[in-house]
């Protein structure tokens, strides 16, 4: 029994010892922990690209001649934009050509129902005769007409009968 006491006494001992090891050597030290610094990230903002706008399309040079009175004569264009003519009005010398340009972008599915324009003449709705009548306008086509008539002579669009013009022709 003596050599069981013995053995009890030695791990009792090499216990102790482990403990003790483990231990600081000053117990009056306090321990600081230092927090790990923080590294802030500074993001910089790329400078944002400057906008910069197209060039517009130069308009086609008007051969229009513009006396003091504003009467057009020579060549004059009016536009279809926007679902409207533009200008929607227009006085003109007798023996001048006007030509209608599609460039509207907005037609067919906005509004539009189908995707073309045409010129008519007359108020909507306009059974009979027409001075002048235009084929099916898709973007870009044109229609022509030279007015050797005095008189004023109004037209629409045959399937947007909201878009409506009038040209006077005078001597």
């Amino acid at each position: 029994m003596d050599s069981k006491i013995f053995a009890v006494i030695i791990v009792a001992i090499i216990g102790i010892g482990a403990v003790l090891f483990m231990l600081p050597e000053d117990n009056n030290e306090l321990t600081v922990i230092e927090p790990e610094p923080v590294i802030e990230e500074v993001v910089v903002e790329p400078e944002p690209e400057p906008i910069v706008e197209p060039e517009p399309e130069p308009e086609p040079e008007s051969k229009a001649i513009v006396d003091e009175n504003g009467v057009l004569s020579g060549e004059v264009e009016v536009k279809i934009e926007n679902l409207q003519f533009g200008p929607s009005e227009i006085t003109i010398k007798k023996g001048t050509t006007v030509t209608w340009r599609q460039i509207d972008m907005s037609i067919g599915g906005s509004g539009g129902g189908v995707d073309w324009h045409n010129i008519v003449e007359g108020p909507p709705g306009k059974r009979g005769d027409h001075v002048f009548k235009s084929k099916e306008l898709t973007f870009n086509g044109g229609f022509s007409f030279t007015f050797n008539e005095i008189g004023e002579f109004e037209y629409y669009c045959d399937p947007h009968p909201f878009m409506i013009g009038k040209i006077t022709v005078v001597e």
